[in-house]
């Protein structure tokens, strides 16, 4: 009988354990939210990039990679923004944002190379890894 009850035990444990690893404790609102909220702190932390060419040039870039990109969040419209800021560095966020720093823009020598930075980082937001 106590090898019995332990056994129940250690199921009901680990079922327990597996079922809170399967279900999100954060719904795609609430991750869409918190990202535009982050966001909005970078923005009045960092210097926007004024540049219409550079700007263009980043946001035709993410354009091409969201337009066959399918977004299980819910999110309809990508914002883009390009940040003054040496750092070889860019980021995407839940709820639809992406930033890039005019750093990585030295070092991406072609579209190709940067759509590469930008595909990886909208991949963490569309598989939720931020969850």
């Amino acid at each position: 009988m106590n090898r019995m009850r332990r056994a129940v035990a250690g199921l009901t444990g680990a079922l327990l354990i597996f079922s809170c690893a399967s279900l999100p404790l954060i719904d795609d609102a609430q991750m869409n939210e918190m990202g535009a909220e982050a966001f909005d702190d970078i923005k009045k932390k960092e210097q926007i990039e004024t540049s219409a060419y550079l700007n263009n040039y980043v946001k035709c870039v993410a354009k091409n990679i969201l337009d066959v990109t399918q977004d299980p969040t819910g999110v309809k419209q990508w914002e883009v923004v390009v940040f003054r800021n040496n750092a070889v560095n860019a980021f995407a966020l839940p709820g639809g944002k992406i930033g890039v720093y005019t750093g990585l823009l030295n070092v991406a020598k072609n579209q190709h190379q940067l759509a590469a930075v930008i595909g990886h980082e909208v991949g963490h937001v569309i598989k939720q890894h931020g969850k």
